[in-house]
């Protein structure tokens, strides 16, 4: 096979050589690479030639830059498997996710640590039932970031670097969150503390503590440094009839039954071979064109939780994540629940027009928003149950405006940054649409969260009591 490897630092080499190993002829590129690529390689002049006729891309670029970078490759429907994080937020992995799924071109996340023996054997008996249910998780990794890449300045690595999406949540917590919620499934409410602590020369977060409600009723928490001088990792998952341990420094799986009764194994802590094993089945994946080996949607629901986890530290509260919302296509049938939704007194309270819509007045507003070709009009759903609709549009210039209205009876459960940011990521894949802008109330401050929740931004431009807000295709990777 053709392997195209975008970025050339340490990770993108790491790949490059083992598609080597592996027989597959690879083309890089790297307008700036931090390691000389393998010789074997073709080097590209720019990442359209790398991808040119390739069967299958890898991204290995700073995590600022994955959505464009991916973006390119599925444009040209060649498979991608992007290095963690697929996105620096929630938002934007769900825009790429989308753009893959209606362009049909896989769309796969490099989480190696799923591969890791240590991680592969706790989820195996996890799932075999063999502690009960879970009832509480941990799982930590702590180390020396001037250690991490010999030779290198950790200071100029994107991993010291805001912008370029780095930070302790971003560069190691996603691997703990992934692997603890594949076992033990998604999380119901954060509460976390992310701050900037020892003396390293960074502008990022270099601890965190992130502790979840889990969807199931146990709870689970992740902590995770830059500064620990040895090096720490494992996972402790205690269940109803027994617990199970994983300890990297001792390289042993350790399990508890109910009787109290213990049995070690050994368990190898080398990581390597997990890159391997991860290029093989995303490889195989492309060949037999068979599901990715970890879905982008995975990946958004750990980037839900590190959403969540900075707005926790920042605010210092608990963040109730929102359930899964799914759009479909509004139509005449909803017009007495969206006028219903549209008339209820909180609704008028926070729109531009305060006064009620008589029905005639509404059946023709729907009647014309339906049939615009560039206005989309759905409603959000949530275990099976309508929760919002939203209307996007109409289009002019590559710009659409936004607007939003949640079920008196859904609100204060996430509802709102959820349905936005299903909806933006389905209306910045329409052709034609790059930019979409909203106007808030000033006051309106659970508006104004959920928007930002689904990647907006402030404008330019506001009404005067209102708060104009966009969101751009990719905008928090293509700066």
């Amino acid at each position: 096979m053709r392997v195209a490897v975008i970025g050339q630092g340490s990770i993108g080499t790491r790949h490059a050589r083992i598609a080597l190993a592996l027989g597959h002829e690879v083309t890089v590129y790297d307008p700036s690479p931090a390691v000389e690529p393998p010789s074997q390689a073709r080097v590209a002049e720019s990442a359209a030639e790398c991808l040119q006729g390739a069967d299958a891309a890898i991204v290995a670029t700073p995590s600022s830059h994955h959505v464009a970078d991916a973006r390119a490759a599925i444009e040209l429907g060649v498979p991608v498997l992007v290095e963690k994080p697929l996105a620096l937020d929630c938002a934007h992995a769900a825009e790429l996710d989308l753009l893959a799924r209606k362009r049909g071109t896989m769309l796969s996340v490099a989480m190696n640590m799923r591969e890791h023996a240590g991680v592969r054997a706790l989820s195996q008996m996890v799932a075999q039932d063999a502690i009960g249910s879970v009832l509480r998780a941990s799982a930590w990794c702590g180390s020396w970031l001037p250690g991490w890449r010999a030779g290198e300045d950790y200071s100029r690595s994107y991993s010291a670097h805001s912008e370029l999406g780095g930070g302790v949540l971003l560069d190691v917590a996603v691997h703990e969150l992934d692997y603890l919620l594949w076992m033990t499934g998604p999380a119901r409410s954060v509460t976390a503390f992310s701050r900037q602590v020892s003396e390293l020369d960074t502008d990022v977060e270099d601890v965190a503590w992130i502790a979840m409600e889990l969807a199931s009723g146990g709870v689970a928490e992740v902590a995770v440094d830059y500064f620990d001088r040895s090096y720490t990792r494992g996972c402790r998952i205690v269940g109803s009839e027994g617990t199970l341990e994983w300890s990297w420094e001792r390289e042993t799986l350790t399990a508890h039954n109910a009787s109290g009764e213990s049995q070690s194994r050994g368990i190898p802590s080398d990581v390597t071979p997990t890159y391997q094993r991860q290029l093989e089945r995303f490889l195989a994946a492309v060949r037999h064109e068979t599901p990715a080996p970890t879905p982008a949607v995975e990946a958004q629901r750990v980037l839900a939780v590190l959403d969540a986890a900075r707005t926790s530290s920042r605010e210092g509260r608990r963040v109730t994540l929102a359930p899964p919302v799914t759009l479909r296509p509004a139509g005449l049938p909803d017009a007495g629940r969206l006028l219903a939704w549209r008339n209820d007194p909180d609704t008028r309270r926070w729109s531009r027009s305060s006064r009620e819509i008589a029905p005639q007045e509404h059946a023709a507003w729907l009647r014309r928003t339906l049939a615009h070709p560039s206005t989309w009009l759905w409603v959000a759903e949530s275990g099976g149950a309508p929760v919002a609709h939203v209307r996007v549009g109409p289009a002019s210039g590559g710009m659409a405006e936004v607007h939003v209205v949640v079920a008196p009876d859904a609100r204060a459960q996430g509802i709102g940054a959820a349905v936005l940011t299903q909806a933006a990521a389905a209306a910045l894949a329409e052709p034609g649409v790059d930019t979409l802008c909203a106007h808030i109330r000033q006051a309106h401050t659970a508006s104004l969260r959920a928007f930002v929740a689904a990647g907006f931004h402030p404008g330019a431009g506001a009404e005067d009591g209102f708060v104009r807000l966009e969101r751009h295709s990719g905008i928090a990777e293509d700066g």
